[in-house]
């Protein structure tokens, strides 16, 4: 809901005069994206895969950014979602579905093929391994590092009580640090990295 609210709010007051902040941003990461998509994809990018990389980044930063809101711990009531194994394991499936189905579309059987025939023959294990290895590392590497802010958050909750006025400070110091440089970093990086497996999936070689 806040991804789509976003985009709505920026199609909306987009302009071609000055534009205001939240319009520089989605667009400065859309062109990005646009960049590294015809760099990894080359040439006949299709028309979904550029809006998709953004709306990943911007959908996995609100996720994580759901950090910033207290809601208690043990249990934490509104924990970002992003922390929680299910939503990282159901993007990297979607991520492994579309870029599967545009490796098929570009090459048919080859795509398959390819793993097979590699040379040298060493490299064929490897390429198979990779299929399951590649979604695998990417989805655990979002949820490792947000989970991980949680935890720093749950410790700095079980300072002594003597310590209790430093508690609001390293609270709001971390959640400053972690929502402010982390999760911006871990939505790159998964965007980024699904735009090279979509590249991977493209390239006519090995």
């Amino acid at each position: 809901a806040l991804t789509v609210g976003f985009f709505v709010y920026v199609a909306r007051k987009a302009t071609s005069g000055t534009p205001s902040r939240t319009q520089v941003i989605a667009e400065l990461v859309i062109t990005q994206t646009r960049n590294y998509v015809e760099e990894a994809v080359g040439h006949d990018v299709p028309s979904w895969l550029v809006p998709f990389g953004g709306t990943l980044f911007f959908f996995i930063l609100f996720s994580n950014w759901l950090a910033w809101i207290p809601s208690g711990h043990s249990p934490e009531r509104l924990a970002p979602p992003t922390a929680d194994v299910n939503l990282v394991y159901a993007l990297a499936l979607t991520v492994v579905i579309l870029y599967t189905y545009l490796g098929v579309k570009r090459k048919g059987g080859r795509y398959v093929g390819d793993w097979f025939t590699a040379k040298p023959a060493i490299r064929r294990p490897i390429l198979v391994l990779e299929q399951v290895v590649n979604p695998l590392s990417l989805s655990l590497r979002l949820f490792g590092n947000i989970f991980a802010g949680g935890i720093m958050l749950s410790v700095i909750a079980l300072l002594p009580f003597y310590l209790f006025p430093l508690y609001g400070l390293a609270d709001f110091g971390w959640r400053l640090f972690d929502s402010g440089l982390i999760a911006p970093i871990q939505a790159f990086i998964f965007s980024f990295l699904t735009i090279l497996y979509f590249g991977f999936a493209t390239a006519e070689e090995h």
